[in-house]
């Protein structure tokens, strides 16, 4: 009973065969009194009846034959008998009861009693100018014989019923399960990116229509994941074929005496940095995405860390006539100083790589409970597109300039392992803003973009 076809059958059938079980436990107590009230009612006025007879004729004229009804268009008999004040038998319908004390009499008008081991339905009746007591009843067995034929029609329409709303639900269950088991088979021969692959069912606003849909959106984001995991390769296959073929072009050229030992060596020194710095960043990258590491913290001044970020870019910005300041208040958190430090670097090299004459990096902090800061880092370049923006931290996104960047999406995770967030927005200056936000650990942050592992 592990499949849903199987699950919805049982609780169907459970709940038809416990409906049915009230219905005709219901129906038989309902029935019981209605009949038992009939019978009581007959009994009454047949026992009228009798106290008549006796007043006109003597007790040897009772004749049980007399006492007739019909319930349900059936003849039922009752029988009587007649006590005295001492509860004596004097006359009965069973010759063998006279002379006989009439044992556990309730004494009442009307109701039920034991009688020979039986329990009988009985109506009482007191003659008033003699100290007697007119009894007629009747047996519940034969009362309640009637029920057989009404219990069976009543059984064949149950059954009749639970046959009609179990091929009902089996309609019901297959209808649910068809789309489930449609959905699974194109989820099996799912594949991303296949030029021949046919789309999910078409979604409608019921339950299942929307985990279609559901499964439509996943597949889109594993398409699109896909598609960035192949640009990547692309892009970094590319970037290491760059200084590849620059070790291999001087080598080449140190064999043929084109270029000096020396110079062909520092060029192949260079480009061998190149490769350990991108391949680093790779590991990096792929470490902070799939790897829960637990960063040391120290007490550190923000201010400090600022000013030693833009004195180490200081050069950097100098040649290329770039003004680069910082304006930040003494500020001490607990934090990875190491991992903050990598992000303003990060950021900062970005700025002055992309401005046109101006770089500022600004701290900002609310209250003392050290728990809220944010940097600011500003510049004047050309900014960033809608397009740019919206996935610009993406490790799998080559921008404008068609170079595979990896230090943004860094920064991105090493950000998110820090409680922060890094988000991307407009200038005062005109360029772009990318602003460090730090919140306490407890308050929910909405990152912008995504990042896949590797």
């Amino acid at each position: 009973m592990k499949t849903i076809r199987s699950k919805m059958l049982l609780a169907l059938f459970a709940s038809v065969l416990v409906t049915v079980a009230f219905t005709v436990l219901f129906f038989i107590h309902l029935f019981d009194d209605i009949l038992l009230n009939q019978v009581k009612q007959q009994l009454h006025g047949q026992t009228q009846k009798a106290v008549k007879i006796i007043r006109v004729d003597d007790l040897e004229d009772l004749d049980n034959e007399s006492f007739r009804f019909f319930i349900k268009d059936i003849l039922f008999y009752a029988d009587y008998f007649v006590i005295d004040g001492d509860d004596k038998i004097v006359a009965s319908s069973s010759a063998g009861r006279v002379g006989m004390k009439l044992e556990g009499f309730p004494g009442t008008h009307e109701g039920y009693m034991i009688l020979n081991g039986k329990k009988v339905l009985y109506s009482e009746a007191e003659l008033s100018h003699k100290q007697f007591r007119v009894i007629l009843y009747s047996p519940l067995s034969s009362l309640r014989a009637m029920y057989i034929p009404l219990f069976r029609t009543t059984l064949l329409s149950i059954a009749a019923s639970f046959v009609v709303i179990l091929l009902i639900g089996l309609f019901a269950v297959w209808r649910t399960v068809q789309p489930l088991n449609r959905l699974k088979e194109a989820v099996s021969k799912y594949e991303p990116n296949m030029p021949d692959k046919k789309q999910f069912l078409q979604a409608d606003h019921t339950e299942i229509g929307e985990l279609i849909h559901t499964f439509q959106l996943m597949s889109n984001r594993l398409d699109d994941h896909h598609r960035q995991q192949l640009e990547f390769l692309q892009n970094v296959s590319h970037e290491l074929k760059t200084p590849l073929m620059s070790i291999q072009g001087y080598v080449y050229a140190i064999q043929d005496q084109v270029v000096s030992t020396d110079q062909g060596l520092d060029i192949i020194a260079a480009q061998s940095q190149r490769l350990i710095d991108m391949v680093g960043k790779l590991i990096q990258l792929s470490r902070l995405e799939t790897v829960e590491e637990e960063w040391p913290l120290t007490v550190i001044d923000l201010k400090s860390m600022a000013d030693e970020a833009v004195y180490l870019l200081m050069p950097t910005a100098l040649q290329r006539g770039i003004h680069l300041t910082a304006e930040a208040e003494s500020f001490m958190v607990e934090t990875a100083g190491e991992q903050l430090f990598q992000i303003l670097l990060n950021l900062l090299q970005n700025a002055v790589r992309h401005t046109r004459t101006q770089v500022k990096l600004t701290l900002e902090h609310s209250g003392d409970d050290h728990a809220d800061w944010s940097f600011h880092i500003d510049d004047d370049g050309p900014g960033l597109n809608e397009h740019d923006r919206q996935h610009i931290f993406r490790r799998f996104y080559t921008g404008n300039d068609g170079v595979t960047g990896l230090g943004l999406a860094i920064s991105k995770q090493l950000a998110i392992h820090l409680h922060a967030d890094l988000v991307y927005s407009d200038s005062p200056l005109g360029g772009a803003r990318f602003s460090l936000n730090h919140y306490p650990v407890d308050k929910e942050i909405q990152h912008q973009g995504s990042t896949f592992a590797l």
